[in-house]
């Protein structure tokens, strides 16, 4: 018996004191995570890049300019004889020439593409927008959920913490019983094997708190061994209406949005195939300065410089029926789009009328775990009472207290279902992101 009384004591003693570790929030573990996650961190990379991407320039709005220039030498050997009968004979004829040019283009009109590609280019920021905050509700579901599932195990270990006080009461109470002769070796023994049994559930809920633990750091984007505590409880929205719930999810869900967005991509690549038919004018402006020098040849110094300028225009008239097929893809994309978004409205409506049953029945759950919490609480301790005054056998103490282990338990996971779907709701909704 000492020995498992030893076991007992090493084990209570090595139980991480919770109240020396840092209290980690719920909206704590959102904020670092809204912080320090990597998916997030770099989603709004690509952010940046479309913010970038969206300038009037790369719509084709702004000139172009561009400047050359060039610096050449040769050294020839020339010998000329022209019909007069004279003679031009050089070895090793130096010459150089320097040329420079700027030149500006500019568009003045392409069938308005100029306009439709700086709407795509606002719509794909938005779109970029979009899939952040897609990214950043996603992981502050993986947070809550996570945060969520250690505060109901948390709170499961202390009911074996408190079952393993009345363990190692029954087992003192069956030691002592035996001492003076009014026990049975049989009754330590078997309050000894239950002992060590809870102590053993104990071990793995320890474990399942570090594995989530761990879990919960790593979508923090921290140490995976960063020691924090979680809170005692979470509060539960018992009211949620579906109405409002879909109301909402149709006006402001993040995938809906996403999907909108894709349809108005869709009208603006065929708006821009059919601009594509039109006439299209552009205006050229160049400045040119050329300086040559030769020791042979006729001319032994040449300078020129000088402005060009004019207007040019171009239209397709036939290129081989491509223009109408992309025209056609074009529409049939279009369609696509606005039935994917079709489909999407129904899917999200089935979801949230899932999840709204769920959580509506995990409420009645809920409520009927915790009226058989307080009747097995009662129960256990009315049992506990006839077991010290040797009124209750040892096998009939331990239903009671499997009993309202159970009952705990229960209640427990109820209260986590509960509030699970309740964050699935709230973000079906697009009303998860915490400001």
């Amino acid at each position: 018996m000492i020995r498992y009384t030893l076991i007992f004591v090493i084990i209570l003693f090595n139980i991480p004191d919770i109240k020396a570790q840092l209290l980690l929030t719920e909206s704590d573990a959102v904020k670092i995570g809204l912080e320090n996650n990597y998916a997030i961190r770099l989603q709004r990379s690509d952010l940046e890049i479309a913010e970038n991407n969206n300038t009037l320039g790369n719509a084709g709005f702004l000139p172009q300019l561009s400047v050359d220039a060039g610096q050449s030498y040769s050294i020839t050997d020339s010998k000329q004889e022209f019909l007069t009968g004279q003679m031009n004979d050089r070895k090793g004829a130096k010459a150089d020439a320097f040329s420079a040019a700027a030149q500006l283009n500019w568009t003045l009109f392409d069938g308005l593409q100029m306009f439709t590609r700086a709407d795509m280019l606002s719509t794909m920021e938005q779109q970029s927008e979009l899939e952040l905050l897609l990214t950043v509700e996603n992981n502050i579901f993986d947070i809550l959920a996570t945060y969520y599932s250690l505060v109901q195990l948390t709170n499961h270990k202390k009911v074996i913490l408190k079952t393993l006080e009345v363990d190692q009461e029954r087992v003192q109470l069956a030691a002592q019983m035996l001492d003076i002769g009014a026990g049975s070796r049989l009754e330590l023994l078997q309050a000894e094997v239950d002992r060590n049994a809870d102590s053993a559930l104990l071990l793995g809920v320890n474990n399942e708190l570090i594995q989530l633990k761990t879990s919960l750091n790593n979508l923090l984007g921290r140490e995976p061994g960063i020691a924090f505590a979680v809170s005692d409880s979470f509060a539960i929205n018992p009211a949620l209406s579906k109405n409002l719930l879909q109301e909402k999810m149709l006006a402001q869900n993040t995938s809906l949005l996403l999907s909108t967005h894709d349809i108005k991509l869709a009208e603006l690549s065929l708006k821009s195939i059919k601009g594509r038919k039109a006439p299209s004018l552009d205006f050229n402006l160049g400045y040119t300065f050329n300086d040559q020098n030769s020791e042979a040849g006729f001319l032994k110094t040449s300078r020129t410089n000088g402005l060009t300028y004019g207007v040019s225009a171009r239209m397709n008239l036939f290129d081989g029926l491509n223009l109408k097929r992309e025209t056609q893809n074009a529409k049939i994309l279009l369609e696509s789009s606005k039935l994917n978004l079709e489909a999407l409205e129904n899917e999200m409506k089935a979801t949230l009328h899932q999840h709204f049953e769920s959580y509506r029945n995990n409420l009645q759950l809920l409520n009927m775990e915790t009226h058989n919490v307080l009747a097995a609480r009662e129960n256990l301790i009315i049992a506990t009472e006839r077991f010290r005054l040797g009124d209750l056998s040892g096998l009939e103490f331990r239903e009671a207290q499997r009993n309202f282990v159970s009952a705990e338990s229960r209640l427990l996971n109820a209260r986590l279902q509960v509030k699970l779907s309740e964050t699935n709701l709230l973000q079906l909704a697009g009303e998860l992101v915490i400001n």
